[in-house]
Order: C-alpha cells, then sequence, then structure tokens
C-alpha cells in the first residue's frame, strides 16, 4: 500500500512538473522562444529525482525547472501511462470542422481540411497551405478588418515543428488542446492590447482539473505597414487559471518585463535573446465566424523560431 501510494505521488508531482517545466515553451507563436536543437542542456535525471529535487526546492526559478521538463514528459509517456513507446503525431494536434460556406469552399480550402484530417505528411499539408495562400479573402485588408477577423478564440489544429511544445508531443489523450485569444475574449481575460494561448485538458486537467487552464500572453500590436503581422511585446505573463468566462483569478507564475529577460528564463542563447522582438504575420485569414481558418507564421525575432507555420479554426 505504502508502495502504490508513493508511486502515485510521484506520478502526480510528474504531471505537476511536466505543466510547470513545459508548458513555459507553448506558445512562441506570439511570444518569446520554443524548444530547439542544441539550445537547452542535455541532462538525465529519473523521475522520482526530479520530484525530490522540486520538492527541496519549491522556491526555484522556473528556468532551472524547465532543464527536466523533456525528460519527465518522456518518462511519464514511456512508463506510466502508455502501453507502447510510439507517441502519436504531435503536429496534427485537433480535428478541424468541415465547415464550408459560400464564402469559403474552395478546392484548395477543402485539401488542406482534408490533409490535416488525414494526418498527412508534413509536406502534403504544407503543399496545401501554399495553394491555399493566394486565396487569402483579407491578403488587401485594413487594419479593422484584420481586427475582426481575428477576434474571438482559436483552436490550433496543425504545425510545422515537432519541439514546438513538449505537452503537445503527448499522445491523445494526454494531449492537451490548445488555443489562442484575440480581441474581446483576450481583453476579458488577460488585460487590453493583449493576446493569450493556453492549454486545456490531457494532462492539465488530469492536474488541476477539467476546468484548469494553463496561460500565456503577451501584448500586441498591428504592424503600422503591414496589418496581417502582429508585433510583439512584454511583458510576458504564464499563468495558471481557468477556462475563459471563470471569475477565479489566474496565479502568475512567471512574468518578464522584455523579450531577452523572457528568453533568458527558457534557456535560450545570447543570439536570441538579443534577436528583435517577434513578428507574427497572418498569411491566411478568413472571417466568416465559427469554423473560419487562418495560417500564421512567425517572420521575425527569435531565430530559433522564425519560419514556425501553425493552422488554427476558430471556435
Amino acid at each position: 500500500m505504502a508502495a502504490t501510494t508513493s508511486g502515485s505521488s510521484i506520478a502526480s508531482l510528474a504531471i505537476s512538473l511536466i505543466i510547470l517545466c513545459s508548458v513555459i515553451d507553448l506558445s512562441y507563436s506570439f511570444c518569446s522562444s520554443a524548444p530547439s536543437v542544441g539550445r537547452r542542456p542535455r541532462i538525465t535525471i529519473s523521475c522520482a529525482a526530479a520530484a525530490a529535487s522540486a520538492a527541496s526546492n519549491s522556491n526555484e526559478k522556473i528556468s532551472r525547472r524547465s532543464l527536466v521538463g523533456k525528460t519527465v514528459t518522456s518518462f511519464l509517456a514511456t512508463n506510466l501511462l502508455l502501453h507502447d513507446n510510439q507517441p502519436a503525431s504531435a503536429k496534427v494536434v485537433a480535428t478541424p470542422s468541415s465547415l464550408s460556406t459560400t464564402d469559403t469552399s474552395s478546392a484548395e480550402r477543402n485539401a488542406l481540411l482534408k490533409a490535416i484530417t488525414s494526418k498527412e505528411s508534413d509536406e502534403v499539408i504544407v503543399q496545401a497551405i501554399q495553394n491555399l495562400i493566394p486565396l487569402n479573402p483579407l491578403k488587401s485588408s485594413s487594419p479593422s478588418e484584420y481586427k475582426n477577423a481575428l477576434n474571438g478564440e482559436w483552436k490550433l489544429v496543425w504545425y510545422n515543428k515537432s519541439d514546438f511544445s513538449p505537452l503537445l508531443k503527448l499522445p491523445s489523450p494526454l494531449r492537451p488542446d490548445s488555443y489562442q485569444y484575440f480581441g474581446n475574449i483576450a481583453e476579458q481575460e488577460v488585460g487590453e492590447g493583449r493576446v493569450a494561448q493556453g492549454l486545456i485538458g490531457g494532462v492539465v486537467s488530469l492536474a488541476g482539473g477539467p476546468k484548469k487552464e494553463l496561460w500565456l500572453s503577451s501584448g500586441a500590436i498591428p504592424s503600422e505597414s503591414d496589418p496581417s503581422v502582429l508585433e510583439i511585446y512584454p511583458p510576458f505573463r504564464f499563468q495558471l487559471g481557468e477556462t475563459p468566462g471563470s471569475s477565479s483569478p489566474k496565479k502568475t507564475i512567471v512574468e518578464s518585463q522584455s523579450d531577452a529577460e523572457f528568453r533568458a528564463a527558457n534557456a535560450r542563447s545570447t543570439e536570441a535573446q538579443l534577436a528583435p522582438k517577434n513578428e507574427y504575420e497572418q498569411i491566411y485569414l478568413e472571417n466568416v465566424g465559427s469554423g473560419s481558418l487562418r495560417v500564421s507564421v512567425i517572420t521575425k525575432g527569435d531565430p530559433v523560431i522564425v519560419g514556425d507555420m501553425f493552422v488554427h479554426q476558430k471556435v
């Protein structure tokens, strides 16, 4: 009985470590940086050792804890909660809806939805995206039109780099859903002039309950020269809270007042810390309400994540 309780406690703490160590990497689509080869120290540490270290150093900064995030994630996936060692695809992370209206229906759009739903290779999906971009309905729109189109809640369905987030590499049902928030909902949840990304479900629910959500937010303003581009600004806040609409206050885990500070907290290189602010371009954006598609890419900033591409669908 004691051994069972101990094992359960270690598993529970390991899940908490995953959340605290890894989620700080989750939303560099508009914040600072994501994991990349050669950027983080490689260490070997057991789940029990990680739990003991966390218990004895509970006041350490998350930047120290982030060093064990990937190892703990791997331990859980291969030893505690899975029956095999082959994780599901981490790039197609949700199934898009098949919404098709007069304004949005096209062979190119349908081909992209089919490729994502069928979990085709990155090459096939990227080609489908390239075929769709010339049909961007907002490519000549005004800033107000872009603001209106972005407003709302968007669910991530695909991304092009497998190391974008450790938690998104977990197989279903451990993998949480990833959302972005713009406009009114972002203002209500994280403040005016800010955008946010959150993780819901999966290991987040296992550790905190079905309403728990991990939030990462930043300032964001449209570029004066191109309304499709968002310029990303500090402060960056990593918070534990609940799903949108909750009256419960969020608990701030990390707040950074500059790009360099936030990147340093994530063990980024000196080069990455000195890079300019990130810019986040919407290269395809529909404005037909629920089911709208959006393709975005990081075009400037942290060299590790420049080129990261994402497909979201409006909830």
